[in-house]
């Protein structure tokens, strides 16, 4: 077998391979031999079937077989030969293949070219975290209370800040009725929709009205179908309920998280913003650096990767796409979110460079603290769930999460690899 490779990009391979006649004979009747086992013809026990009726009937089919696989051969050797791993299926052209000549045809691969990062030591890029505001934590402490507020029936008029449950008598939308509006699953908090006037419309009424209620949809309203038009809603209103939010008393707060005063619970909440606050502040950071190092150092993507990506794209979308919402095409997912494969793509390459040159990896003590979170959330013993996560790759994603957060730390002056060698020598 010969073979020789071009690369017309550095993320692209055009392989051409000749295969010597006898090579090809040998896999002919190499092949030939193996239907002659297998086929039974009238007038002959199976396998005895002469080789030249074999041949005669069914010699095109067999030849086309044969050359299959040694196509399927002489690739892997070529791509053996030439030290290249294709990241797609190849694309076959150029095809000669006829019994008693040489085979020869062109491949064309994409490979995940060779990456190199420079100038990522000094970035000067650092988290900046913003000081955290006493009013702030008041109003975290204000949203834990309504989050915890109750709701009993009143028999008098609703008002704003009272939840209603309603049902639809009659929907139209821009001049037509439509059947297809289902009652809301959950009680509505007059003054906190996102319809003002339907609230407002519900505002001064009891349960047992049926209310008739004139609206015009937000044009950024979630479901597009419905945005900027203008509604009439006949609603009956089933319930009125009034909000009840609990005060900092000595039983909530026990009930909270067994905060022994109020200052207990305000230290907890401005640690938990202030953590909150860094997390963002790194992201922040973390973009910040991988924008500067794809701005230094230009690379190319291979097609096939975008391609695996909007893939990926298109199965999330169809995955939470809300009713009514269209389905987008694969060529509008591609124009949509190129430019955003490219990037994501450039980031793990980054990454993955950084994380290797530097010797960056996870500990396994850090990969066992995560397990042993995971089991204490789920109530279920560590090795029996640190063995569950080995068999199903689990453990190998939890590494891989690991090995990123910290070459990101690193990219920001938040980490030093040296700390991964002096733990694995202790």
């Amino acid at each position: 077998m010969k073979s020789t490779i071009s690369s017309p990009k550095s993320w692209l391979r055009i392989i051409e391979i000749e295969i010597p006649k006898e090579d090809v004979d040998t896999a002919f009747n190499k092949k030939l031999s193996e239907y002659k086992r297998e086929i039974s013809l009238p007038g002959f026990r199976q396998g005895k079937t002469p080789l030249a009726m074999v041949k005669s009937r069914f010699g095109a089919s067999i030849f086309s077989a044969a050359v299959e696989d040694l196509i399927e051969q002489s690739f892997e050797s070529a791509c053996k030969e030439h030290n290249v791993t294709p990241i797609a299926k190849g694309a076959l052209s150029n095809l000669k293949a006829k019994e008693g000549e040489p085979v020869s045809f062109t491949i064309e691969i994409q490979i995940d070219p060779e990456v190199e990062i420079k100038n990522y030591s000094s970035l000067g890029i650092e988290a900046s975290p913003k000081k955290i505001k006493d009013s702030e934590v008041d109003k975290a402490i204000e949203e834990i209370c309504e989050r915890s507020a109750t709701f009993a029936d009143v028999l008098r008029p609703a008002k704003k800040g009272d939840s209603v449950t309603i049902e639809y008598a009659k929907v139209v939308i821009d001049g037509a009725e439509r059947k297809d509006f289902s009652n809301p699953q959950h009680p509505i908090e007059l003054g906190n929709g996102e319809i003002k006037e339907f609230d407002k419309g519900l505002i001064g009424h009891s349960s047992g009205e049926t209310v008739d209620v004139d609206v015009k949809f937000p044009k950024d309203f979630a479901t597009k179908e419905l945005a900027g038009k203008e509604a009439f809603f006949s609603v009956k209103i089933t319930a009125v309920k009034e909000k009840t939010v609990p005060t900092l008393t000595e039983e909530f707060l026990k009930k909270l998280g067994d905060f022994a005063n109020e200052d207990a619970l305000r230290a907890q909440v401005r640690k938990d913003i202030e953590q909150k606050e860094l997390d963002r502040a790194k992201n922040e950071a973390y973009n910040k650096a991988i924008e500067k190092l794809i701005d230094k150092n230009q690379f190319d993507i291979p097609q096939a990767r975008i391609d695996s990506y909007i893939d990926h794209m298109m199965e999330e979308l169809a995955r939470y796409k809300r009713p009514g919402e269209p389905q987008l095409t694969h060529e509008e997912v591609a124009e949509k979110y190129k430019e955003t494969a490219e990037k994501n793509i450039k980031r793990y390459k980054i990454i993955d460079y950084i994380a290797t040159k530097e010797k960056i990896k996870a500990t396994q003590a850090e990969v066992d603290k995560q397990i042993e979170q995971l089991a204490a959330y789920y109530g279920q013993p560590f090795e029996q769930v640190k063995q569950t996560m080995r068999s199903n790759g689990t453990t190998n994603r939890i590494r891989s999460d690991i090995r990123e957060q910290k070459t990101l730390d690193f990219l920001i002056g938040e980490y030093k690899p040296v700390e991964d060698v002096e733990e694995q020598k202790a």
